[in-house]
């Protein structure tokens, strides 16, 4: 069945005779290849992020705001349990988005895995590294917070999927 062919199925057809393309491969096989190249990483790498350990990392990164680097996380936040975190710029009180439950977010954005897989770390040059958590810092710019798989260095990683120009 061509590509175009797929999309011409009507709403009328069966479940069964409609497939979901996803990179050009049917979507059940995406996702198995997605699961079975990060599951591996992340069983391994479930670990409990703290505090502190995201406020010092943050700081490699500029605010989107006044480009300065010093940042804090709203406690209360934290204590939700649910991974959405709410940071704040010290300089100029900017408030953005953390993400800490990544396993949700892989398990929500299939390409991620596949994206990690192609990041080259910044010490070793290394491809593979794993994800800790990410920053929205504003409409258009995502930070994905990583370690390499290899040397264990922990670098940001600039998002190109939330640029929209």
């Amino acid at each position: 069945m061509s590509r175009n062919a797929l999309f011409s199925i009507g709403p009328l057809c069966s479940q069964s005779l409609r497939e979901v393309l996803v990179a050009g491969i049917p979507q059940a096989a995406y996702t198995a290849e997605a699961k079975r190249i990060f599951q591996g990483n992340w069983s391994k790498r479930m670990v409990q992020l703290s505090i502190k350990d995201v406020e010092a990392r943050l700081g490699e990164v500029k605010c989107a705001i006044c480009k300065g680097n010093r940042f804090g996380i709203d406690s209360r936040t934290v204590t939700t349990g649910d991974g959405d975190w709410k940071a704040i710029c010290l300089d100029c009180h900017y408030i953005f988005p953390v993400y800490t439950d990544m396993e949700f977010y892989l398990q929500t954005q299939p390409d991620i895995p596949y994206i990690l897989k192609e990041i080259a770390c910044k010490s070793c040059r290394h491809r593979g590294v794993s994800l800790d958590f990410r920053a929205v810092l504003s409409v258009r710019e995502s930070v994905y917070f990583v370690t390499c798989a290899s040397c264990q260095l922990k670098f940001p990683e600039q998002s190109f999927l939330e640029s929209f120009e």
